[in-house]
């Protein structure tokens, strides 16, 4: 499961990085790292104070950490440009982060159905 925490959730990361960046510019960037800071302290939860600038290094455990919390980061984080037919709407953002959860969480079954499967579509 390893290449799932530190491997193509980094790549999410670093997409999510690139687009807020692209998008909206640096001010975005800054947001998320914002909501990252700002998100209670709780048992057991890794809270990121230096944001998602700041993960280089993060072990596959403050990976999944991060995978709880960033769906209700970028939730509502911008407001879509009508105008841009490239434009990446947030809603769209959110979703990705949710099937992602989704994916992930069915990935770490003991053992799998065809249905299972399904859902990975």
């Amino acid at each position: 499961m390893h290449h799932l925490d530190l491997g193509l959730f980094h790549y999410q990361i670093d997409y999510t990085k690139k687009l807020l960046g692209a998008q909206c510019g640096k001010t975005l960037v800054d947001e998320v790292d914002h909501r990252l800071a700002a998100i209670p302290r709780f048992s057991g939860l890794k809270i990121f104070t230096n944001g998602i600038q700041s993960i280089a290094r993060l072990t596959a455990n403050e990976y999944r950490n991060l995978m709880k919390v960033m769906v209700f980061v970028v939730d509502n984080l911008f407001v879509n440009n009508e105008d841009d037919e490239n434009f990446v709407k947030n809603e769209d953002l959110a979703k990705l982060y949710e099937a992602w959860n989704e994916m992930y969480a069915i990935s770490r079954y003991e053992n799998f159905k065809e249905s299972d499967l399904v859902k990975f579509r």
